[in-house]
């Protein structure tokens, strides 16, 4: 097993970090937002969120919060590697920048699975975010 450190794109959010920070760090806030077809597969806590997906039990829960500035998840459920999850919020004048960072303890045959795929999706993630908090 080896870490594989990734850091994300920083992404532009026009809403104040504190805004941001309180949305993401109790994430019972988001069971209202999950599509009726999902909310059977998904459990969300204010700590948790665990899907089932494809016979396994996949999420992330909060180890730490430092408001407004940063909320660390890590795995949670069957998730078959180890990983650690930042989210970084940094406050601006206006508005705020998200970024996240990916620390993961792939095996080999994981890491050549994934390969750059992992850069890909923390920024794809990231983006996303940024976009549903822009409207």
């Amino acid at each position: 097993m080896g870490n594989t450190h990734v850091t994300g794109d920083v992404r532009y959010v026009n809403k104040p970090a504190e805004s941001v920070f309180e949305l993401f760090s109790d994430f019972s806030k988001f069971a209202d937002r999950l599509p009726e077809d999902k909310k059977e597969k998904v459990t969300i806590t204010r700590d948790t969120i665990l899907a089932n997906t494809q016979g396994m039990q996949m999420g992330v829960k909060v180890t730490k919060r430092e408001a407004p500035t940063l909320i660390v998840m890590e795995q949670y459920g069957t998730v078959p590697f180890a990983f650690n999850l930042n989210l970084h919020i940094r406050p601006l004048e206006e508005g705020c920048e998200l970024q996240l960072e990916l620390d993961a303890e792939l095996s080999m045959m994981i890491k050549m699975m994934l390969g750059g795929k992992l850069k890909d999706f923390v920024d794809q993630f990231t983006t996303q975010l940024a976009e549903g908090l822009n409207r």
